[in-house]
């Protein structure tokens, strides 16, 4: 099993980072010698699209020009998606959405022709289906009773993953965060791992053999 392990926080052991290392050690009870992609958008936060990338996919003809700069970048960071048998994300919830740095990423992994393609009935995605976990941190209360702010990061992060294939998505959130002592996080994240679905892993086909890293 190949894992692709994205981290968003800028801040080392933030509770969205806790919670997806506790994902992928879940993972790990499943699969002890699963191999594992880091790409840690928090502490190495990616360029946003430059000009290049912008006037490739402009259009039909620039699409089809050779892979180069920010163009060339994007297409390793599909490769990490297409290697991955299972994504785990973890990501804090910036004003009621995803921060800048995820939106970077996903802006250069929804790429028309490449992951998705345009028809007459709406976008439908161009990649293999795998699990997807996203663990979430939220400083205020976005669920439930005691909800207090929007989630516009849910169905925006539903809607762009499900445009390029991926359709088996799993949300485990830690809330309330700016008022949680270390036990009651503690505690917090066992209640959301608690929900968490691993037979879905199990249930989703895999390539014989996988290129790329």
């Amino acid at each position: 099993m190949n894992i692709l392990h994205i981290d968003c926080s800028p801040r080392p052991g933030s509770h969205s980072r806790q919670l997806s290392a506790a994902i992928v050690d879940k993972l790990l009870e499943l699969a002890p010698a699963a191999r594992i992609t880091r790409r840690d958008l928090g502490a190495d936060p990616l360029p946003h699209a430059a000009a290049d990338y912008a006037t490739t996919l402009s259009s039909p003809a620039t699409l089809a020009a050779p892979l180069k700069g920010s163009l060339d970048r994007a297409e390793a960071l599909i490769h990490e998606v297409e290697a991955a048998d299972v994504i785990v994300i973890g990501t804090p919830m910036y004003n009621l959405t995803v921060p800048s740095t995820l939106k970077a990423w996903i802006d250069q992994v929804l790429r028309v022709g490449r992951t998705f393609k345009s028809t007459p009935a709406g976008k439908v995605g161009m990649l293999r289906d795998r699990p997807v976990f996203v663990g979430i941190a939220s400083g205020g209360v976005f669920t439930g009773e005691r909800a207090n702010q929007s989630d516009f990061l849910t169905p925006y992060l539903s809607v762009v993953l499900r445009t390029i294939g991926l359709t088996t998505l799993q949300f485990l959130s830690v809330q309330a965060t700016a008022f949680l002592d270390e036990d009651a996080a503690t505690l917090a994240r066992k209640k959301a791992l608690a929900a968490i679905d691993l037979r879905v892993v199990e249930n989703v086909p895999r390539p014989a053999t996988v290129e790329g890293a």
